[in-house]
Formats: C-alpha cells, structure tokens, sequence
C-alpha cells in the first residue's frame, strides 16, 4: 500500500469520526462556554486577537501523483490596548517536502519554506461588530527554491466580523499581495484575495466553518480563481486547545486536486 493511500483511508476514517460526533453534539444540550466558542471563532476571525500556538498539518495533491505536505508552527502574541481595541503580532514557520510523480524524475526535497511575519489591530466597535486589520511580511527564506516563492511579498490587509447570534459569525477579508523582491527570475505577484469566512458554533465547544475565497491576479490578465473549504472544529474539555480539520478545493479546475489541513491551536487564556 502505497502513502498517498495510507493517508487517504486515514484521512476518510477522520472525517467518519468527526461527523459522527458532530451529529451526535448537536444533538445534546447546548454547553455554556463562551471562552470556547470566542476561541473556535478566533481560527478564522481576524478581528479575534488571543495569544496561541498552533501546528498546522498540510498535505496537497496534485495530478500525475505529485504531493507537497507543509507543517507550520505559527504563534500570535496579542495584548489589550485601550478598551475596545487589542493588538498582535505574529510569526510563521513552515517546514516543507515535496515528492515528485514517478515521470518527472525529480528527487523529492524537505527543508524550511518560506517564514512570514506580521503585525495587526482590532477593534470592537459593538457587542456583535468588530473590525481589524493589519501588514504581514512574506519572506524568502526557503533553504531550496522549490520550497518557497522565490520573492518577498507584503500582504496588508483589512476586515470586518458580524455575530449574527451566539452561533454564526460571518467575516469579510480583504488581502492585498503584492511583491518587493523576486529571486532567480520569479515573475512578479500582484492579486487581491477576497474571502467570506463564516462559523457555526455547535454545542459541546464543537464548530462547523466554511469559506470562499475570490482571488483578482493582476499580473495575469486580471484573471479570478476561486476557492471553497469546509473545517469542523473541537474545543477540548479543561484544556484551551482546539483541533480542526479542512478540506480545501480550488475552482476552475487546476492541476490541485485537493489540500487537506489538520491544526492543533494551544490558546493562553487571559
């Protein structure tokens, strides 16, 4: 059995198992923890900022066989400013390893990727309306060229969060990449990325996020792709750490078939 299979099948037997239980919480009594649901919610709200730690697991599959798996340990460090606004800033660390399809006859490479750093505010201009926004630096770093962009990139970005109810949150992101520096002849990038992230808090610290994104490549004919995902989330009993999984497609189709995300995030509660 070949590992693209083993993770497959392990990969169905997850998902299995976390519907199972997605099905069986939203069955039960609705649990009183709005420390969880602000946490589940932060994963995807940028104008949530709490200190944590997380480990993201992702693994890409493309046609003819080629695979890239991505790990990135990433920290936030937020604090409180002033009443009604706290700010961060936050670092990214990916270790990357591509395996090549049988018929290129490349060798397949591990090593660092490309780090990012950044920094951001966020406002609560109501009980349910936040906003917040801030600049990330994309940084060439990857120990190979095949593990990184090849460019430094600067990414400010803005958006604003709406809690519909206790149990639906839905946020509008704006993000626009535009690059400094390119290295070893690498085109330049320059595209917009608009998303529309939305939460669902379940009972039990459990939630369901889905997420479109819009992407405008200006350097491409202002050519769109688009993207959808769906994660669901558990917030663990006693301990501030929660575990997701996403499923990610992109739109028209691409050589990408599917990316697969499984994050662990610790919180430092205040």
């Amino acid at each position: 059995m070949t590992i693209p299979d083993v993770c497959g099948r392990s990969l169905v037997v997850v998902l299995a198992l976390l519907a199972a239980c997605v099905l069986q919480a939203a069955n039960e009594a609705p649990a009183d923890s709005p420390t969880a649901a602000e946490e589940l919610k932060a994963l995807r709200d940028q104008t949530i900022i709490q200190s944590r730690v997380s480990i993201d697991s992702e693994w890409d599959q493309f046609d003819g066989g080629a695979e890239k798996a991505k790990w990135t340990l990433a920290g936030l460090w937020g604090w409180h400013v002033r009443e009604g606004q706290d700010a961060g800033l936050r670092l990214k660390v990916p270790l990357v390893y591509n395996r090549s399809d049988e018929s290129s006859g490349q060798k397949d490479i591990g090593g660092i990727g490309d780090i990012e750093v950044g920094g951001g505010t966020a406002f609560r201009l109501r009980d349910n309306w936040r906003t917040g926004g801030g600049i990330e630096l994309h940084t060439y770093t990857a120990s190979n060229p095949a593990l990184g962009d090849s460019m430094w990139r600067l990414k400010p970005a803005w958006g604003v969060a709406h809690d519909f109810t206790k149990w639906l949150t839905v946020t509008f992101n704006a993000e626009y990449n535009y690059s400094i520096a390119e290295e070893h002849n690498a085109p330049p990038q320059r595209y917009t990325e608009l998303s529309l992230p939305a939460t669902f808090i379940l009972p039990c610290d459990w939630a369901v996020s889905t997420n479109y994104k819009a992407k405008v490549d200006f350097e491409n004919g202002d050519q769109w792709n688009h993207t959808v995902n769906l994660g669901v989330s558990k917030h663990l009993q006693q301990t501030p750490v929660i575990l997701s999984v996403i499923l990610e497609k992109e739109l028209p189709y691409t050589n990408k078939r599917f990316e697969v995300n499984f994050t662990m995030t610790y919180y430092f509660e205040r």
